[in-house]
This record gives C-alpha cells, sequence and structure tokens, in this order.
C-alpha cells in the first residue's frame, strides 16, 4: 500500500496548545507547505500533549518512556519508521498509520494521531497529512498562538 503523494502534504508539528474548556483539553497543530496560511487541529489527551511537547523541545528522560521505548525497540530490530500519515476523519475522530520498513518490506501500523506524531518526532520521520482531510483546516490567523 504505498502512499500517492498527490493525495497527502507533508506536514509539520506548530506546537501543542491548551484550549479552554470545561476539562483540560489539548489540541496539536499541523502546518502543511502549501496549504495556504491553513492548519489542521487535532484534539488530543493530556499524555499525548506532554509526549508531544517533549518531543518538541528535544526533552530527553534519565528513563524512556512510552514513545521512546517503541522507537528504541523498532531501532533495535533493525526496523525504521518511514513516515506517519494522517489518513482519514471518521465519526469525528482522526484516524493514522505508522508506516515501517523492515529490509525492502513495508508495514503498515494503524494508530492514533497523537501517538504517530509523538514516534515520528522522536524518529525524525516525516508526516503526511491526507489531503481530503484540508477541508477540517483553519486559518492560522483566526488563532492567537505564540
Amino acid at each position: 500500500m504505498e502512499m500517492n503523494e498527490k493525495e497527502y502534504s507533508k506536514a509539520d508539528v506548530i506546537g501543542v496548545y491548551e484550549v479552554p474548556a470545561p476539562r483540560k483539553a489539548y489540541v496539536v497543530l499541523l502546518e502543511g507547505e502549501d496549504w495556504n496560511g491553513y492548519i489542521l487541529p487535532i484534539m488530543i489527551g493530556v499524555a499525548e500533549a506532554s509526549a508531544i511537547q517533549a518531543a518538541l523541545e528535544g526533552y530527553v528522560p534519565e528513563r524512556p518512556m512510552t514513545h521512546d521505548l517503541i522507537v528504541s525497540m523498532l531501532g533495535a530490530l533493525g526496523v525504521t519508521i518511514e513516515r506517519i500519515t494522517i489518513d482519514a476523519l471518521i465519526n469525528n475522530i482522526f484516524t493514522a498509520t505508522i508506516v515501517l520498513k523492515e529490509s525492502d518490506k513495508h508495514i503498515y501500523v494503524d494508530a492514533r494521531p497523537s501517538d504517530s506524531i509523538a514516534i515520528a518526532l522522536r524518529a525524525n520521520a516525516p508526516i503526511y497529512v491526507a489531503n481530503r482531510l484540508l477541508s477540517s483546516a483553519i486559518p492560522k490567523d483566526s488563532l492567537s498562538i505564540d
């Protein structure tokens, strides 16, 4: 299942932000090179927000956290993380795939976008977003982010 590059755009993580809500909620914001000032917000949990923020800051814990452990285990097995893709929005829930490579074989693993992003950041793997999801994107200048 090769990725059709015309159907996906490379994206970068802008950051993780707390969302004003009755209970604690966070959003990770993705921005594509050719999205013309639009960003894709994905709601995530507190633990995932912390994991993504730690990776963005380059924080290395004394002992491996879950996402660090996954990247380390894959490396020990000779498997590389080729890329992650944010693929669909089903019932208001984003889906993602972690694409692994072992020798000449690709392995596709269904995952939550938040875990996929946390792993991609630790493995320096690219993040791709399905272009059809850009209908869920919002103008970057509509947010007050630093």
